[in-house]
């Protein structure tokens, strides 16, 4: 016995130092040798659509400010080009929480242009615009309007949270209990009509303005798997499962169909904003369930991308490849969007650490699930919680001061510098154990230009050969680290890149 116990300890201890050699080699060899990253375009991936954010709950107050200019520096620093140049903006159509709920924060009860006083039992009152008052929402429609100024806004996502008020069964923005379908089965084409009304005027007395090509979604629901419901609702939302959402689905579908042939427009239905793509493995509200619904309805044939949120899988590779591989299997002409996600934690962490976090959900979101665009949730926000882009703060005095983290810089080297049209393409890191602490993902522009994004969450920085760049003899590098945002090199490229330690790089290549 005691042998036998001795053979296996020096097996154990032979595993162990065979290890620590294998270890020691590839450690000596990171330290004294470079690493590289081998581009390949000729392996092409999903086109790119852009970057975005919410314009919910802090743009009913924010654009009812009379500082013209805090307002234009606010949507500058979103939109414009010294800002983070988004060119997706998701405007929330209020649900007419205001009027009805009492939120602790009442700006999450958005105002609706419907007025309640107008309906008379009838449903079909929805679909008149006379029964709306468009001077309603104008802080929020105030901000938009700046937004578009920028020119930079290609795309527009109209969402909502909730049906509007009248047209669920307890009369709220939300469920009287924890999962239920809130909105009423009868209301499923006044819920439709309302919508359109609402997308039409915005669209023809605002957007129209600035440029008549831009793309439209409308995506009438927001995270139906959601409880939304119960006293401890703290903002509008609606549950649905399955089978109903995709009646309602149906129905939206049919009268987007029947709106785009008599306007002659080319609006499109967006869905359906998972809360979380986690719910693939979840024993409630399961992803598939959905998806099993929606195959049944003529929309689904027309569907080109699935509308998810990142909140809860944060950095995780894993759910990541099963959500991917899931999709390639089941759904391989169906692309995915990631339209929301914030960390949800209390607190505002300023760190650069909490910048690459939020790079790694965007990269592995980008890398590893093929997003097409990426949205952040608040593009602006108040107080002290990790939810915004830019946070607005106004002091006592009334005095207003806008603010950012290093995630609103991390966020930049994606949307600054990848463009709508570009394409995503083969990068391979030669780090086979994993330790460097590097990623990337690479991107063929629409003008020939290659953007390269690095991050490196290590405490050690890397000289990486970059191959397969052949005839690139440029290259602007754009830095942020704990000491530095965005700063810029221009510089002759001679074949390798070098990315400080705890930091994101973004190289962008040209002939």
């Amino acid at each position: 016995m005691k042998k036998k116990i001795f053979r296996i300890t020096a097996s154990v201890v032979i595993v162990i130092l065979a290890l620590a050699f294998i270890f020691g080699i590839y450690a000596l060899t990171v330290t004294f040798s470079t690493t590289a990253i081998t581009l390949d375009a000729s392996k092409r991936f999903q086109t790119m659509q852009g970057f975005g954010a919410s314009s919910a709950w802090i743009y009913q107050d924010l654009g009812a400010q009379e500082d013209v200019i805090l307002k234009n520096t606010a949507m500058e620093m979103l939109y414009g080009d010294s800002g983070l140049a988004l060119n997706t903006f998701r405007y929330n159509i209020g649900a007419g929480g205001v009027e009805v709920d009492n939120y602790d924060d009442p700006l999450r009860g958005a105002e609706s242009f419907f007025v309640a006083d107008n309906f008379d039992g009838d449903y079909k009152v929805f679909a008149d615009e006379g029964n709306y008052d468009f001077t309603r929402d104008q802080a929020s429609l105030d901000l938009f309007d700046r937004a578009l100024a920028t020119g930079n806004i290609e795309r527009i996502v109209f969402f909502a949270n909730s049906p509007h008020y009248l047209m669920t069964k307890n009369g709220k923005t939300h469920g009287e209990k924890h999962y239920d379908n809130n909105l009423k089965e009868e209301c499923y084409e006044a819920f439709s009509q309302y919508l359109l009304v609402i997308v039409e005027h915005i669209y023809n007395n605002y957007v129209r303005r600035f440029n008549r090509n831009l793309e439209i979604l409308i995506s009438p629901v927001n995270e139906p798997q959601w409880k939304w419901g119960g006293e401890d609702a703290t903002q509008e939302g609606c549950h649905f499962d399955p089978k109903p959402l995709a009646k309602f689905y149906d129905t939206f579908y049919g009268a987007l169909k029947e709106f785009n042939k008599s306007h002659d427009t080319n609006f499109k239905m967006d869905i359906f904003e998972s809360g979380n793509y986690k719910m693939i493995l979840s024993t409630h509200t399961k992803f598939n369930e959905y998806m099993t619904e929606f195959e049944k309805y003529e929309f689904f044939q027309d569907i080109t991308h699935i509308s998810l949120h990142s909140y809860g899988a944060n950095e995780s590779v894993f759910y990541r490849e099963i959500f991917a591989d899931y999709m390639a299997k089941y759904y391989p002409n169906i692309s995915i969007s990631m339209s929301e996600y914030c960390t949800l934690e209390w607190g505002v962490d300023e760190s650069i650490d909490m910048g690459l976090s939020c790079g790694k959900v965007i990269m592995r979101d980008v890398a590893i699930l093929g997003a097409t665009d990426w949205s952040h949730w608040l593009s602006i926000a108040k107080g002290d919680y990790e939810d915004g882009l830019v946070y607005w703060t106004k002091s006592d005095r009334g005095i207003s001061s806008l603010d950012v983290t290093k995630r609103y810089y991390v966020m930049g080297h994606f949307s600054k510098y990848i463009d709508r049209g570009s394409v995503r393409i083969s990068s391979n890191y030669s780090d086979f154990l994993g330790i460097n602490g590097v990623e990337c993902a690479a991107f063929k522009n629409p003008d020939d230009s290659i953007t390269v994004v690095v991050l490196n969450d290590s405490a050690k920085s890397h000289r990486i050969v970059l191959n397969g760049v052949s005839g690139y003899s440029s290259v602007k590098e754009v830095l942020t680290d704990s000491d530095v945002n965005w700063q810029i090199r221009e510089y002759d490229f001679g074949g390798d890149i070098k990315v400080p330690a705890n930091s994101i790089s973004t190289f962008v290549l040209t002939r």
